[in-house]
């Protein structure tokens, strides 16, 4: 396992070997502001391109940032739509929070994504075990 990137909101990992991206996100993401999710964002699509993956995780259990529709809109413009046309992804999942609210926007942002690209290869789990399930199903 490759750690790519790592700050005070997040984790970026690669694992080469079984072509998993990881995106883990931090309890500080509370204190982030709307700049700072955005750049989070377009760094880890940066690294999205470098790597190729061909399944992507993003742990976000302890995330803690409410992302507005606006902001869903942006990243689903921004950020998934472009890394789900990278041709080597098959899967794209999302352990989600606890936090209601933070809930919320992933659950919306990801029923978006998948409106938008109608490939339907973006899911939320509550547990990375249940994600880990579905990487492994032929779904």
């Amino acid at each position: 396992m490759e750690t790519l990137f790592s700050d005070q909101f997040n984790d970026i990992t690669y694992n080469k070997e079984n072509g998993i991206h990881y995106h883990i996100l931090k309890p500080t993401t509370a204190q982030m502001t709307e700049a700072e999710f955005k750049q989070m964002l377009l760094n880890w699509k940066q690294l999205m391109f470098s790597c190729n993956p061909q399944w992507i995780l993003v742990d976000s259990l302890n995330f803690h940032f409410p992302i507005s529709p606006t902001l869903q809109t942006w990243v689903v413009q921004n950020i998934t739509m472009p890394v789900l046309a990278i041709g080597s992804v098959i899967k794209y999942f999302f352990v989600l929070p606890e936090e209601f609210i933070s809930q919320l926007s992933i659950s919306q942002f990801t029923d978006e994504a998948n409106n938008v690209s109608q490939e339907g290869k973006i899911k939320y789990f509550s547990s990375k075990e249940a994600a880990e399930i579905w990487l492994k199903s032929n779904d």
